[in-house]
């Protein structure tokens, strides 16, 4: 009987986690959900940019949003270091939105962001030391910028299975 138990006591414990992310992360999607139809609402702005926002709050509700955004962020901050002309800065509307998508993604899958962060660190890391020994750092880029550099410069991404 006690062989069974430790089991379903183990189970039980991984679904009220997983519910309990899902739970918290709700309040951080309306969030996003919001910025993203007063964004869509501005007149301001142009279609490539609404598309831009909408793909990134959808990939951003899936588990493989951050993996994927890790790895390609590598060749994005390599990119943006070495580039000539930095790209310019993200409006703040962009910015909210990132950030509320990121909240959102790391309430709902605290394991997986946290190991991708860490991965995201070493990455910026090595990135940095080696436009230091080129001589090419000019400024260090946001988290949200490189990852919305990535999300841009990687289109296929983008691309809906059926």
């Amino acid at each position: 009987m006690s062989e069974m138990l430790v089991p379903l006591l183990g189970a039980a414990a991984i679904i009220a986690y997983w519910v309990l992310c899902r739970r918290r992360s709700l309040v951080y999607r309306e969030r996003a959900a919001e910025l993203l139809v007063a964004y869509f609402a501005k007149h301001s702005t142009t279609d490539a940019e609404v598309a831009r926002a909408e793909h990134f709050y959808m990939h951003g509700r899936h588990w493989f949003f951050l993996p994927i955004m890790t790895i390609l962020a590598f060749p994005a901050i390599l990119m943006s270091v070495l580039a000539k002309n930095p790209e310019p800065p993200a409006s703040k509307e962009r910015m909210a939105i990132t950030d509320a998508v990121m909240k959102m993604y790391l309430s709902r899958n605290p394991l997986i962001g946290t190991l991708c962060m860490a991965a995201f660190l070493v990455a910026a890391l090595t990135a940095f030391f080696i436009g230091l020994m080129l001589n090419r750092v000019r400024a260090i880029p946001a988290p949200s910028a490189i990852f919305l550099t990535a999300s841009t410069n990687y289109p296929h991404f983008k691309r809906h299975a059926h």
